[in-house]
């Protein structure tokens, strides 16, 4: 079976367009399924809930969160060194389908969008292979070419963007997240309710201007920044072992850079057609 490099310098000239952002989607994919599995082995509370929606009852959840952890940790492993469409097609699915579980369980809709890295990320990923016409090549491994898909990536990697960006506004200007007042306050910054809203409204520009104006000089860069900088405050305000919340939005951190790699490579030309294709031993 072919292996997907372990390392691929995203700055670096003498790697094609399709190969950096390739790698770029195989980190976010592993750098969220492994800050979801190792919550779900350490027994994340919070999640029983989640387990309630559809009537398992609270012990059982308890000895069924290892078990989503483990099968979490071997995607996000199996999506980075050998990626293939069954793979990514689970990871866009569960992502999904654990994002809508938050409004489902009444956290608010911000929640869905605000989890937009986490399932954006797979979806452009699904966006550079070749559409499978038989079972095996559902389970073929997948390497990038030159040849890949990537105007459709960076339209799904922008949409992303602007969503999760407006869905973490929408969090302090609908839902006045507590948890979001805990984060400022780590930091020494005590926010009144009008300031959070006002922390909102910009958020949620923000996330309009990177759909409208997503080539401004210098806006992907101050986004990836941006959103590394609040992100890292889950352990700031919290416990170490919430660095986990930080890792697992690691699509956030790559859908900026990936974006920003684009357009950097191709200027202000549209991004030329793209695709993996399948890579054979």
């Amino acid at each position: 079976m072919h292996l997907a490099r372990p390392w691929v310098n995203v700055f670096s000239a003498r790697e094609s367009p399709a190969e950096k952002v390739h790698f770029l989607l195989r980190v976010g994919v592993l750098g969220c399924f492994l800050g979801h599995g190792i919550w779900g082995l350490l027994g994340k509370k919070a999640w029983v809930d989640f387990f309630q929606l559809f009537f398992v009852p609270e012990p059982v959840a308890v000895h069924l969160l290892p078990v989503v952890g483990s099968v979490d940790i071997a995607i996000g492993l199996w999506a980075f060194f050998a990626p293939m469409p069954s793979v990514l097609a689970w990871a866009a699915f569960w992502t999904f389908f654990t994002a809508c579980l938050r409004p489902a369980a009444g956290m608010g809709m911000s929640e869905l969008f605000e989890r937009a890295g986490n399932y954006g990320i797979p979806l452009a990923f699904l966006a550079m292979v070749p559409r499978p016409t038989t079972l095996r090549d559902w389970f073929e491994p997948l390497r990038a070419s030159d040849s890949a898909r990537l105007g459709r990536v960076r339209w799904i990697l922008t949409v992303s963007i602007a969503s999760l960006l407006m869905g973490h506004g929408g969090l302090a200007f609908f839902m006045k997240k507590a948890l979001l007042v805990e984060h400022f306050a780590s930091i020494g910054w005590t926010l009144t309710p009008g300031q959070l809203q006002l922390f909102g409204l910009f958020e949620m520009a923000l996330g309009l201007l990177v759909l409208v104006r997503p080539r401004w000089t210098g806006l992907m860069v101050f986004v990836l920044v941006y959103k590394l900088a609040t992100e890292s405050l889950h352990p700031v305000a919290g416990r170490w072992i919430d660095i986990l919340e930080t890792l697992e939005r690691m699509g956030d951190y790559v859908a900026p850079l990936a974006v920003f790699v684009l357009l950097k490579e191709h200027g202000e030309r549209e991004t030329a057609v793209p695709v993996a294709e399948r890579a054979f031993p």
